[in-house]
This record gives structure tokens, sequence and C-alpha cells, in this order.
């Protein structure tokens, strides 16, 4: 019985899958459409080519402070760490520092990789 209504539930469940068609476009409209559209899209393609590497590179350097606030993170137990373990070697100030950079940084980290769209779009620098 058991078996029947696993069955059953599966036959509902998959009864409005079709199989999919496939939609390629025919290479001979391709080859007709190429002497008509090229001309245009080349020119704007090497325009657009110029902004688009320095979009990139623009959200290379936001990667970078994204890496480094990924590291920051690993700040907040080494500092817990010099706070307790090592307050007896002087380390509470370095340990203090660390705990505020280790704490900061995910917040950092969030508004540095909600601001890495706008880099790309060299919209912030």
């Amino acid at each position: 019985m058991k078996r029947l209504l696993v069955i059953i539930l599966l036959v509902i469940a998959f009864m409005g899958a079709g199989v999919p068609r496939a939609k390629a476009m025919d290479p001979v409209t391709i080859g007709i459409l190429a002497p008509i559209v090229l001309p245009y899209a080349i020119p704007i393609a090497e325009s657009a080519a110029r902004y688009a590497l320095k979009g990139l590179l623009n959200a290379g350097t936001g990667m970078v402070f994204i890496f480094q606030d990924m590291l920051d993170v690993f700040m907040l137990p080494v500092g817990f760490l010099e706070v307790t373990i090592g307050l007896p070697f002087g380390l509470l100030s370095y340990g203090l520092q660390n705990i505020w950079t280790g704490g900061a940084a995910p917040f950092k980290l969030g508004f540095h990789a909600f601001m890495l769209v706008p880099r790309l779009f060299c919209l912030y620098q």
C-alpha cells in the first residue's frame, strides 16, 4: 500500500513536466544576418571594451579589499587569545586592537561586497 501511494504521488508530481524542446537558430540564418549586423556591432564592441576593462580593473581593486576583510575576520579570535593568554606578557593593548579589527571586519566585508557592483559599473571608486 505504501509503495502504491509513493508511486501515485510521484506520478502526480511529475505529470506537468514535459519533454524540453530544442530551440536553436539555423546556421544559415546566422550567415545571412552576419553581413548586416557585424558592421554595426564591431565598432560598438570596440568602444565598450575600454569601459568594460576599466570596470573589471576597478572591481579587482574591490576584490582586494574583500580579501583583506576576510583575513581581518580571523583577528577576532587572535585578539581574544592575546587578551586572555597573553595578558601576563603585556599583550593586552595588541589584543584589544585585534578584537576591534576583527569585530569591525564583517561589517566592512559586507560593505565592500555590496559596493562591488557599483565598482564594476565605475560608479564608485
